[in-house]
């Protein structure tokens, strides 16, 4: 057992290496360039905005509910071109690898339809895409559309909506790596935007409350999704997610 002296200075060490701790830290803080000039601020019309939620409904959520059966989770993503015509729907792949969340899988369908494809026919460079996500990306995700190009990525649902639907762990990464409450959302690189928002933009009338009323049957259809697949995840052997 240590003595008085010993634990005294143990104490002091520790307090000194605190000390150090906090200098570095706030000198790091204080050493940061200042950000760059952001993209430019995402939007979309009422005619746009069905098209995103057309791609959701029809094309990414049928393949989520067929992995949500195999143990996956409900997060789906896809690429399109600037017409917002589709080049590839996909959906969460993490019991195969576990870092093949919707969006990283999706790069990763993209990135060989890319490689098989003429230069000059086959689909734009990413710079030149839309990435649209299900969800509003995790830190793991939002970093790989960075680095695979992508500009422009708007998402349906915020980390909230994926907090109450049972995967909280989004903002735990965020909060516990970074001690941030989220990316910033246009910056340097990329500017992402949440369909929610824009459709809550629109003139009261026809359009708003179409687009209302398909995502009220998106989400019915998710909260499903998302209820089956807490319910059946602990008897998926082929589940071996640490944060499930």
């Amino acid at each position: 057992m240590p003595t008085h002296t010993e634990r005294l200075a143990i104490t002091a060490a520790l307090a000194s290496a605190f000390a150090v701790a906090v200098y570095l830290r706030r000198r790091r803080r204080a050493t940061l360039p200042p950000p760059g000039p952001p993209q430019p601020a995402l939007l979309a019309n009422a005619a746009e905005l069905r098209r995103l939620l057309e791609v959701i409904e029809m094309e990414i959520l049928p393949k989520t509910a067929v992995r949500v059966a195999a143990g996956d989770k409900v997060f789906g993503a896809a690429i399109l071109k600037e017409d917002l015509g589709t080049v590839v729907a996909e959906t969460n792949h993490e019991t195969e690898n576990p870092m093949y969340h919707g969006e990283v899988y999706a790069i990763r369908e993209w990135s060989s339809v890319c490689r098989s494809c003429d230069p000059s026919v086959g689909p734009p460079a990413a710079a030149d895409s839309i990435f649209l996500a299900t969800h509003e990306p995790c830190c793991m995700c939002i970093s790989s559309i960075v680095w695979s190009g992508f500009k422009r990525c708007y998402y349906l649902f915020p980390y909230e909506t994926t907090r109450d639907q049972g995967i909280p762990h989004d903002l735990n990464i965020m909060y516990e790596l970074w001690r941030v409450p989220r990316y910033a959302q246009r910056n340097a690189f990329c500017s992402t935007a949440g369909l929610l928002p824009l459709i809550a933009a629109l003139e009261d009338g026809e359009a708003r409350a179409e687009l209302e009323a398909t995502v009220a049957r998106i989400t019915q259809r998710y909260d499903e999704l998302s209820t089956k697949y807490h319910a059946e995840k602990a008897a998926n052997p082929l589940n071996t997610m640490a944060f499930n």
